[in-house]
């Protein structure tokens, strides 16, 4: 496992105050097409998560950044997703274009959840997290990033982390963050790239002030980025 500070040097090594899309026409990466069409509305896409869900301030407040988004560069996104699904994931499961590619996993998966849930039960589940930047994550959408405010609270977030990957192990470090849209499948031109970067800039500029005391971890399953079911509550907030 990372320590705080290494967790803390990756982060801050690509989530940066300045976003750039470079200086040719932006494709995106080709797994946009898995939950985006041609017409830019989500596709199916299947699967199931382990998250953090959003206070309704926290909600609000990210809701106001998307719309800043679409009215200066709505050109190059797809549509929008529905404020009630943001939230903060703690570790991915299982996915796929494909349901039947994946049903039995996500019935393994579930089984192995629910064992956790008591083991969940024992940690103090209110964890300390500050906004950093928006940033272009991995070049499919544009994400507020999350961190937690000092090492005592990165170990909580780690071990509660830890849990579920024994359910499904993931070959690639948690970065902590809240996706606020999805990028065009077409791509965009400089032109359009350029009013979005001016468009994050001035949020980042702001520094975007969410502080979230995460209490609410939940096992979820999607059919696709818009729609989201709890199957269940993991954990019941401590004072």
């Amino acid at each position: 496992m990372e320590t705080y500070q290494e967790f803390l040097d990756r982060i801050n090594s690509f989530e940066k105050k300045e976003l750039t899309f470079g200086s040719e026409y932006f494709k995106g990466n080709p797994s946009i097409l898995q939950k985006v069409d041609e017409n830019n509305l989500f596709r199916d896409f299947y699967g199931d998560t382990i998250v953090f869900l959003l206070e309704d301030q926290v909600k609000d407040k990210l809701e106001k950044y998307v719309n800043f988004l679409y009215y200066s560069a709505s050109k190059c996104f797809c549509e929008r997703l529905v404020p009630n699904t943001f939230h903060m994931t703690l570790h991915d499961l299982s996915s796929s274009a494909i349901l039947k590619d994946i049903a039995e996993e996500l019935f393994e998966n579930e089984f192995k959840v629910m064992e956790k849930i008591e083991e969940i039960q024992k940690y103090n589940i209110r964890i300390k997290m500050k906004s950093h930047y928006i940033f272009n994550m991995v070049n499919t959408s544009l994400v507020l990033g999350l961190y937690p405010v000092d090492a005592q609270e990165y170990h909580k977030l780690m071990e509660l982390y830890f849990i579920f990957d024994s359910v499904r192990k993931l070959n690639y470090p948690l970065t902590p963050h809240i996706t606020l849209a999805y990028y065009s499948s077409h791509g965009f031109d400089l032109k359009a790239a350029r009013v979005l970067e001016d468009a994050v800039g001035h949020l980042n500029d702001r520094e975007p002030e969410i502080e979230i005391n995460i209490s609410r971890l939940s096992y979820q399953k999607f059919k696709n980025m818009n729609h989201y079911i709890n199957v269940a509550e993991l954990s019941t907030p401590r004072l």
